[in-house]
């Protein structure tokens, strides 16, 4: 009986730790995958194009009719200027600021893909490229964060999966650390 205990807690843990997905709910991250599990792309050489994705994880919502996230790029790279984003979607800004509107409600599921980048690494000295994703400007809300447009013209605001440093880096030191949404209660629960 312990043994199988034993086997069943090894296994509850196994599960854990390949679910790398945000584990907070209503997040909006980069990564180099689709599963939401890749932030960091090591050991990328000079002149690769590399695909990188804006994701919605954990939404609590069944469908969106649009979004609204920044973001900044530091290193040496460029984000060619195509995107690909969801059948009927609408592009109102550049890649760096973007505003989508989609024609139907989009569903939505545990990774939702919201956009692809193709960017363009060029560091010959293979150092990092950093990218930041935070609200865009203007933005709907006030603090500006990444956003989804729900049914009714509702605007949520969604939680960045990396609040310290990059969301996502190419090379370096991979510095990207993972964090939560903050609500009000849980700012409240800091002061009490």
């Amino acid at each position: 009986m312990k043994k199988l205990l034993l086997i069943v807690f090894c296994l509850l843990l196994v599960g854990q730790v390949f679910a790398v997905v945000d584990p907070d709910d209503d997040m909006m991250g980069l990564y180099f995958d689709i599963q939401a599990d890749e932030f960091c792309a090591e050991g990328v050489g000079p002149y690769t194009l590399i695909p990188m994705n804006l994701i919605l994880t954990r939404p609590t919502m069944d469908t969106i009719f649009g979004f609204e996230a920044g973001c900044d790029m530091v290193g040496l790279g460029m984000v060619l200027s195509h995107l690909i984003i969801p059948p009927g979607g609408i592009i109102m800004l550049p890649w760096d600021n973007l505003i989508v509107g989609f024609s139907e409600p989009y569903p939505t599921s545990t990774s939702t893909l919201l956009v692809t980048y193709q960017v363009f690494y060029m560091d010959t000295g293979m150092g990092p490229l950093s990218f930041f994703l935070h609200g865009t400007s203007p933005s709907s809300l006030d603090p500006a964060y990444p956003a989804v447009l729900l049914p009714g013209g509702v605007i949520q605001s969604m939680g960045i999966s990396a609040q310290e440093g990059p969301t996502a880096q190419i090379n370096g030191d991979c510095a990207v650390v993972s964090t939560q949404k903050m609500n009000f209660d849980g700012i409240k629960s800091l002061y009490r």
